[in-house]
């Protein structure tokens, strides 16, 4: 009893310390504001709380909820440019409402949209979110830069993003998956993430977004795409200066409100340069990019659904029925057969697949791994491009095939999950580089074990099969590592190493030497 209090009140303090304080001046947020961020960063409008909340006292106004480039939840993690408030002459015309699509629907295209999109983490990568309606809980921010096609007029009533968009997995300067190409497609309730793998894999997310009501409780209804009309909604704030991000420069602009939404202008035009949600987005059109009653129709052609949504379509769809359109349900084209099932059940190898030694086993194994379309011997790799087909398998791989190994604590388990596996291999490579070349190539030999080990382990045969179609398949090394535990660099590379060759173990025939090379 005495031993759980002592606990209770280390982690009471532990969490005590990671907790922040919410300022005076912000806790009219409808949401509690959980993030502490500053009026600079969020400013709510009192139309915000729909519960009769008083909303921020004071209430806000001009060079408040500026916002800026942001990177993550911590109210530090983002770029305000500095503000100033501009007074606008009693002789000016009244500032022009910003507007979004034409009357009755209309359409627009914007050229190079810089956008931050901001929403609740609902996976490690950050491919599948959408902006809710409060702050609570950790948020995914992914860059990404492209084309918007809209056009609400029937029968198309959709939106198209055609983005290069950066995965900040499993960090936004270590991401693994850099820049990868996407579309999203949203017409009705439903959605469709079209994903490009290095050009290689396609991955589809069929989705149906829902928002959040109040603070973070369910809501069944599901979202649209946004209204052509709903910047009539704004307020004017004021006029201010400041220096618009992405190269656009310095500019005097209109600033407008409703709740947490705030959008500038240009003084004496309509046409939004700038807008910003503290959890939405944060998204910049450059003068000109806006080219109005124009959206190329092709762009809509057969998008609802998409042929890559339906069954046989892309390698990996996800949440999506046979049809192509959103389920409760995750589907897969890469399900596991019953040969795959029994061959993760079974422990021993097949003599065939064992060696005399660990050139003999690499030697043997790679036979097998050459059967498949392409492969690629191990030196020929670097230690990045086998993180980034690993990180393709952690996609592609069948749950049901890990839990086979977790309940017998078979060495083919995985060790922990996608964001764990991310963190570990950003320490570790950062480690190798540090420590030099021998250390580089051990670091990447390893690599090329355990990606061995999860092609052969982890994906079903079909998967295998079409994942080799399109990529190259790594070779296991010929020779091992001499490893050293001294210094506790050296002792975090040879134990990571150590675990990513114990497959070999198994594959060497008893009469063979079972310790590793040390």
């Amino acid at each position: 009893m005495v031993r759980f209090s002592v606990l209770a009140l280390l982690i009471g303090a532990a969490l005590a310390k990671k907790q922040c304080i919410v300022p005076e001046d912000t806790k009219g947020a409808d949401d509690g504001n959980p993030h502490c961020w500053t009026r600079a960063r969020r400013c709510d409008g009192p139309n915000a709380h729909p519960g009769g909340g008083p909303g921020y006292q004071p209430a806000c106004g001009v060079c408040e909820g500026v916002g800026g480039i942001p990177l993550a939840d911590q109210a530090d993690k983002i770029t305000i440019p500095p503000c100033t408030p501009i007074k606008v002459g009693a002789d000016e015309a009244a500032p022009k409402p910003p507007k979004w699509g034409a009357k009755n629907g209309g359409k627009f295209t914007i050229k190079n949209d810089r956008f931050t999109m901001i929403g609740k983490k609902t996976d490690p990568f950050c491919f599948k979110f959408f902006p809710s309606n409060n702050s609570v809980g950790t948020q995914c921010y992914r860059r990404q830069t492209g084309t918007l096609y809209y056009d609400m007029t029937k029968p198309n009533e959709a939106i198209r993003y055609d983005l290069n968009i950066h995965i900040p997995w499993p960090s936004d300067k270590f991401s693994l998956f850099g820049n990868i190409s996407t579309t999203i497609f949203h017409h009705g309730p439903n959605m469709w993430i079209i994903n490009n793998l290095y050009g290689l894999v396609k991955q589809v997310i069929c989705t149906q977004p829902l928002s959040s009501a109040g603070h973070g409780s369910h809501n069944p209804d599901p979202i649209f795409p946004v209204m052509y009309n709903w910047t009539n909604r704004f307020n004017y704030w004021g006029r201010e200066e400041f220096e618009v991000e992405y190269g656009v420069g310095k500019m005097q602009l209109e600033h407008w409100n409703y709740g947490p939404h705030h959008a500038w202008t240009a003084v004496g035009d309509d046409t939004i340069v700038r807008m910003w949600q503290p959890y939405n987005g944060f998204e910049v059109f450059a003068p000109g990019s806006w080219m109005d009653g124009v959206a190329d129709p092709a762009k809509f052609e057969g998008m609802y659904p998409p042929a890559l949504a339906k069954k046989g379509g892309a390698l990996m769809r996800i949440g999506c029925t046979d049809a192509g359109y959103p389920k409760n349900k995750t589907s897969s084209e890469t399900s596991a057969s019953t040969a795959d099932l029994k061959r993760a059940r079974s422990k021993v190898p097949q003599n065939s697949h064992k060696g005399s030694g660990f050139a003999d086993m690499s030697k043997k194994l790679n036979g097998f791994l050459k059967s498949y379309r392409s492969t690629k011997e191990c030196s020929e790799w670097r230690a990045k491009e086998l993180k980034h087909f690993q990180a393709l398998m952690l996609l592609l791989k069948t749950p049901e095939l890990d839990e086979i190994y977790g309940k017998t604590s078979d060495r083919r388990q995985l060790r922990g999950d996608e964001q764990e596996h991310g963190d570990r291999w950003e320490r570790l490579e950062q480690l190798a580089s540090k420590m030099g070349s021998e250390f580089e190539t051990m670091h990447r030999d390893g690599h090329c074990h355990e990606a061995v080990m999860w092609f052969t382990h982890h994906l079903p045969e079909t998967a295998r099969q079409s994942l080799a179609a399109v990529a190259d398949i790594p070779l296991l090394p010929y020779a091992g590592h001499q490893c050293s535990t001294g210094l506790p660099d050296e002792k975090a590379l040879c134990d990571e190493y150590l675990h990513q060759v114990s497959c070999q173990d198994c594959h060497q025939h008893a009469t063979a030497p079972t310790n590793l090379v040390v």
